[in-house]
């Protein structure tokens, strides 16, 4: 178990005398222990001061590479730049803000952490990025004395209730909330972090019970996001989650109520919910667990928020470079006590599924497409908040449209914004009118823009991809009765649409029907359907899986036995009866 220790301050960690044998993090394999941790950082450190670049790109997916070239690169006097995204036109349009891309073979040689002096937090920065209104990312640089303030906040909050726990995540360590929550609080407080992201629920249920099992993790807790807490309770019973997360946050945007009270009932208190920017750092939290006031926000330590006449939040906080007041577009109902509840947004910043996206960015994008003239987008509620675009075409665009259609517009179009937003940001409808709407003063609304789409058609999409790739076939023994396939599960396959967004898997459904659909190609399948036995899922099946389908054929019973399964698991299995008629 961790002894006790106080919070380090990230600038002097390595000249914290922290214990050799520390756990720092988990890296999917063995526990990595201070001693080889510090190690990295004072290698790289010692490589990247023989450079002369000053400002270095990071963009590393393991998060313990992350943090130790974070630190290096901090160490080293160098400035470090974080992109919002990887996506080839977003590093593109960086192309100018920096000069190099820390790779993994930066290591030097014969370094000790002992060398490192402190760094001063108030000129070492890190730039992050957010969506910018002119169609090109905004740079926002933070110092460490900011990063290091907000880390002293949340461990006077959560600190004690945390304890030693150590901390797992579905939430991507690139940005600000998963960056602080993930990386830089576990490494100031002494928690260990686990690298393997948990993107899936049954990814999350493995690394729960590894890590439980490890004395010197004791309890975990869990970074996540509102869209992927919402979609756990659906895909797997929460009380298989165990050892139960001592503390769940959330952010990047409000949690649903109904799924706050499925956690409140599950593990008895709700998911910690933190609001707040990449610009601002985090401003207030709340847990929704059935009070009259749930809703309401209650501000960090040292933050103060105030409501302008509009409406608008203005914000002091000692996470910001100074304490002039900061105005947000988000809007405030102040209340004496110093909390709040939020309105809605004021501008043309929207969310979807956690993602911050200005609507201007993406127009700007469209425009610079040689098919577009003119372009507007707008966030469309439904089921699930998404994007419509609508694009007034030129001469090209046109002859495009009429000579291939509808679809291949869209197509390409997509392709274009792919470059520079998320996937889960690309619109999902579009409209091609001749001039965008206007009102009676020849003003464009959002009102306007929503009665395109008010009597929807169906969404384009790409050629239905409804079966998987069938790599080998191979029969076994002499009887005719028992087969094995060797599956490629195809990224783009029709099936993922929908379900669920930002977290593909394939339906069960749809495997009974390849169990079916293949035993009737390769194997003597008579019968009608009848009834489903034993049917199990086990592991959820993912885009781009290789599965090896089993398939026996016992026709005295007509019964069909089925199991898909990976190198690593069994996914799912059961039996199919049939009964007499015709073909199934």
């Amino acid at each position: 178990m961790m002894s006790e220790e106080k919070l380090l301050p990230l600038h002097s960690l390595l000249a914290g005398r922290r214990n050799d044998d520390r756990p720092v993090c988990h890296d999917g394999q063995k526990l990595v222990r201070w001693r080889e941790f510090s190690g990295q950082i004072a290698a790289q450190a010692a490589a990247l001061k023989q450079r002369e670049e000053s400002r270095w790109l990071l963009i590393a997916d393991d998060p313990q590479r992350f943090s130790v070239s974070l630190l290096a690169l901090l160490h080293a006097g160098k400035q470090v730049v974080i992109p919002p995204n990887t996506q080839s036109g977003t590093l593109a349009a960086l192309a100018d803000a920096y000069d190099a891309i820390v790779d993994a073979q930066i290591e030097g040689a014969g370094a000790s952490p002992s060398d490192l002096a402190a760094i001063d937090p108030q000129q070492a920065s890190i730039d992050l990025y957010t969506s910018g209104s002119t169609g090109q990312p905004k740079r926002l640089r933070k110092t460490l004395a900011q990063f290091e303030a907000e880390i002293a906040a949340l461990e006077a909050l959560w600190g004690a209730a945390l304890g030693n726990a150590a901390i797992v995540a579905t939430a991507p360590h690139q940005h600000i909330y998963g960056l602080l929550f993930r990386l830089l609080w576990p490494l100031s407080a002494g928690r260990i972090f686990d690298t393997v992201t948990c993107a899936h629920p049954d990814t999350l249920s493995e690394r729960l019970a590894l890590l439980g099992e490890l004395r010197d993790f004791g309890d975990c807790a869990l970074v996540a996001s509102p869209a992927q807490l919402s979609r756990l309770p659906m895909l797997v019973p929460l009380d298989s989650l165990a050892p139960a997360p001592k503390m769940i946050f959330s952010s990047g945007g409000p949690l649903p109520a109904a799924t706050a009270a499925a956690f409140h009932r599950q593990f008895g208190r709700a998911p910690t919910e933190v609001f707040g920017s990449t610009e601002t750092g985090g401003i207030a939290w709340r847990r929704q667990e059935g009070q009259t006031d749930s809703e309401v926000w209650t501000p960090l330590p040292g933050v103060e928020v105030a409501g302008a006449a509009d409406g608008a939040l203005l914000l002091r906080s000692p996470f910001l470079a100074d304490r002039a007041p900061w105005r947000m577009d988000d809007a405030i109902e102040p209340r004496p006590d110093g909390r709040f509840r939020l309105r809605g947004r004021l501008d043309r910043v929207v969310k979807i599924e956690e993602k911050r996206l200005a609507l201007p960015d993406m127009e700007a994008q469209l425009l610079a497409h040689p098919w577009v003239s003119d372009a507007a987008a707008a966030a469309l509620q439904g089921q699930r908040q998404s994007v419509g675009a609508v694009a007034v075409l030129t001469a090209e665009g046109k002859e495009e449209l009429a000579a291939q259609g509808k679809r291949h517009v869209t197509q390409q179009l997509r392709r274009h914004l792919a470059a520079h937003f998320d996937a889960v940001l690309l619109p999902r409808r579009w409209r091609f009118p001749d001039r965008l709407p206007s009102d009676a003063r020849g003003k464009l609304t959002q009102a306007a823009l929503a009665a395109l789409f008010s009597a929807d058609e169906a969404t384009p999409t790409v050629a239905s991809v409804l079966l998987p790739e069938v790599r080998a076939v191979r029969p076994l023994g002499d009887g005719g009765d028992e087969v094995v396939l060797d599956l490629h599960v195809p990224p783009g396959l029709t099936h993922f649409s929908g379900h669920y967004p930002g977290l593909p898997i394939l339906p069960g459904v749809v495997q009974i029907d390849w169990a079916v659909r293949y035993a009737q190609e390769h194997l003597a399948l008579s019968g009608q359907f009848a009834a489903l036995e034993n049917i199990k899922f086990l592991a959820l099946v993912l885009p781009d899986a290789q599965l090896e389908l089993t398939l026996k054929w016992d026709a005295a019973k007509a019964r069909l036995e089925f199991s898909f399964a990976t190198s690593q698991r069994k996914h799912s299995s059961g039996r199919i009866v049939f009964g007499a008629g015709g073909p199934a």
